[in-house]
C-alpha cells in the first residue's frame, strides 16, 4: 500500500491558518523540497511524482516531519515577502510598522526549523529516543 501526497499536504495545512489559497504547483514544490531535506538527513522515501504518492507506507511521524518541512519552506517564502514589503521606501510612501511582523516570521521560521530538526533526530537509527 502506498501513501498519497494528500496526507502530507494535509499535515502541512494544519500548521497554519491563511486566507490566501496556495497554488497546487507551489505546494508540490514545497513537498519536493521537504522530501529532499528528509532524504538528505534520513532515508529515501521513493516518491513517485507522476502518480503523486510514495511507493511505501509512511509512518505517522514521517508524514508529520514532511508537513513540518513543507511549513519551513513556506515560512521561508513568507519571510522573503515580508522583508521585501518592509524595504519599500519611496518618495511618497514608507512602510514603517512592519518590523514586528518581520521578527515574528523569523521566529516562526526558526521554531519550525528547530522542531523539524528535533523530530528528524528522533527518527534516525540509533536515536537516543528509541
Amino acid at each position: 500500500m502506498a501513501t498519497p501526497k494528500k496526507l502530507v499536504v494535509d499535515s502541512f495545512h494544519t500548521e497554519f491558518m491563511s486566507t490566501t489559497v496556495l497554488h497546487s504547483e507551489l505546494e508540490d514544490m514545497f513537498l519536493l523540497k521537504a522530501i529532499g531535506d528528509f532524504e538528505l538527513e534520513l532515508d529515501s522515501l521513493d516518491y513517485n511524482d507522476s502518480v503523486g504518492e510514495f511507493d511505501r507506507d509512511l509512518i505517522r511521524p514521517e508524514i508529520t516531519v514532511l508537513g513540518l518541512l513543507m511549513y519551513k519552506h513556506y515560512l521561508g517564502r513568507e519571510k522573503d515577502r515580508v522583508m521585501k514589503i518592509n524595504n519599500i521606501v519611496g518618495k511618497d510612501i514608507k512602510l514603517t510598522s512592519m518590523a514586528d511582523s518581520k521578527r515574528i516570521i523569523a521566529k516562526a521560521y526558526h521554531d519550525a526549523f528547530d522542531e523539524a530538526d528535533e523530530m528528524m533526530g528522533k527518527l534516525k537509527d540509533g536515536s537516543y529516543y528509541e
